[in-house]
């Protein structure tokens, strides 16, 4: 069905129209003007919708939701379809039009942290006719994990696979400052005892020696077949000069200001979390992105656990006047459907690019009333 939808607040990249509308032929946007130059309402239908915004569907880069939508307590276990299906609602009803779920490459360390559960939910993508989001996959390949390094090679052929992200949650580093840091975050996630914790330690202990070799294979797989590779969690300046030097070009939740810079003024696309944002506080005492955006060194943001968190802090950063909402909108849109490489597709408001827009109201914080994937209406509230 073709739609009209008028009378609209319409974010673009750049700038905004108010009034104003936008048309949908055949899945995609086929016309985007301001609201005195409204074409004659000849679309299937056509939406007044009374000052409500137009934003671009929200393309998210890192949530590791799923995980706790399959294993929502240590031990029990959902299966993923039925996971996955309401996970595809969720997301629509926070604006998340295309996820890349963030599947961890890891030894069960964390719940359903390995290649046996990475593998299950892409052969479940493969034959998905439910969903009605745009599903991807973000590989997170723990670096420690020799297990998952090399179960890499089997999986990024799918199609699915469009991100991989190099990671090392080795104490004494990164996220975990010391080793109590990483006793109380397995502690609280998963319920290990702490001889199970020692064990899952004295491994990673022995695993630093392979971590070089580790990492030359993951980025050796990821330029082999052409998919873009993040670090995580660097912690300074010269771990940034080091991802550079070997051509990655994203920066997922730098831990200080200092790699945060570096990452910029090197040409990373840095990405923060939205509930940092929201809070106003890492939930694991890092850099605060609302000091990192500040500074004007975050190009794009991403839910990490928590969906809900996108539109809330979008509207946050611009009524705090940090930046405006057109800057504001296209760090969950545009920004990171250009630091993946689909921007020419999906992320914003322009003519030609597939149709996923999503209708918010501000009542006051954003609710949103439509979702539109490909042009098709898949929710109206």
């Amino acid at each position: 069905m073709d739609y009209l939808l008028s009378n609209a607040h319409v974010v673009l990249p750049n700038t905004t129209i108010n009034p104003g509308w936008v048309s949908i032929e055949d899945g995609r946007i086929s016309g985007v003007g301001a609201q005195a130059a409204c074409p004659p309402a000849h679309a299937a239908q056509h939406d007044d919708l009374q000052g409500k915004l137009i934003l671009p569907g929200i393309v998210d880069l890192h949530c590791d939701m799923i995980e706790r939508m399959v294993q929502p307590r240590p031990g029990v276990e959902i299966p993923v379809g039925v996971a996955l299906h309401a996970t595809d609602r969720l997301l629509l009803g926070c604006g998340v039009t295309s996820e890349f779920h963030s599947l961890s490459l890891d030894d069960d360390e964390f719940g359903v942290r390995s290649d046996r559960f990475v593998g299950a939910f892409l052969e479940r993508l493969s034959n998905e006719k439910h969903c009605r989001a745009r599903h991807f996959v973000h590989a997170r390949v723990e670096v420690s994990s020799e297990h998952g390094v090399h179960a890499l090679a089997s999986m990024v052929g799918h199609p699915c696979l469009r991100l991989i992200s190099v990671m090392d949650h080795s104490p004494g580093q990164g996220q975990y400052a010391d080793e109590r840091a990483f006793r109380n975050y397995i502690v609280q996630t998963t319920g290990r005892s702490d001889a199970e914790i020692d064990l899952i330690l004295e491994r990673k202990r022995i695993a630093m020696n392979y971590i070089p070799a580790n990492i030359a294979h993951v980025l050796a797989v990821a330029q082999a077949h052409d998919i873009p590779v993040a670090s995580h969690d660097d912690d300074a300046p010269e771990k940034i000069a080091s991802w550079a030097a070997r051509g990655l070009r994203i920066a997922e939740f730098p831990t200080t200001l200092e790699a945060a810079h570096a990452a910029h003024h090197a040409g990373l696309a840095v990405g923060m979390g939205a509930p940092n944002v929201l809070r106003g506080q890492s939930s694991g005492g890092n850099l605060n992105a609302r000091t990192a955006l500040v500074a004007g060194v975050v190009d794009w943001l991403c839910a990490d656990y928590y969906p809900a968190a996108l539109l809330p802090a979008v509207f946050m950063l611009a009524e705090q006047g940090i930046i405006d909402l057109a800057a504001a909108v296209a760090l969950i849109s545009h920004n990171p459907a250009q630091a993946v490489g689909i921007a020419h597709e999906l992320g914003s408001i322009s003519v030609g690019h597939a149709a996923d827009l999503i209708v918010v109201e501000r009542s006051p914080d954003p609710i949103v009333r439509q979702v539109f994937v490909a042009g098709r209406l898949v929710m109206r509230i």
